[in-house]
């Protein structure tokens, strides 16, 4: 499979130089990791039609990025009990950077369940 973006300019894989990360959370799953990725790249495409989106099935990750400081990267990788599925917001705004640290409060608040809410789907649908 070759990496696919979608998008207006796709997001790409590498975070600018200027970035903090704000949150990562992370989960193992009893499945293997190329199916959990190919079940998790639907659940994320965004249909806002604004937000870049880049899927990079070579290292099983997926990149959003949106608004003026939003970036969310899905990985997963091999574990001990199949699956380990990460996500991580990141800041990446370039100018006004700790008004990004500042405004992204609520999105990372919200997470945590967001991801949760998503990984319990993920292996209700695996079952």
């Amino acid at each position: 499979m070759t990496d696919q973006i979608a998008g207006a300019e796709g997001a790409p894989l590498a975070r600018p130089e200027l970035h903090t990360v704000l949150l990562e959370l992370e989960r193992e799953l009893d499945a293997d990791p190329a199916e959990v990725f190919d079940l998790l790249v639907p659940q994320l495409a965004p249909a806002d039609g604004h937000t870049k989106f880049a899927v990079y099935p070579h290292c099983l990750t997926a990149v959003m990025q949106g608004d003026w400081w939003y970036r969310g990267e899905y990985r997963v990788s091999a574990a001990p009990r199949g699956a380990r599925v990460s996500y991580t917001v990141v800041n990446v705004a370039q100018e006004q950077h700790e008004g990004g640290n500042l405004i992204s409060k609520s999105t990372v608040a919200a997470a945590p369940d967001a991801f949760a809410r998503r990984l319990d789907a993920l292996e209700d649908s695996l079952r």
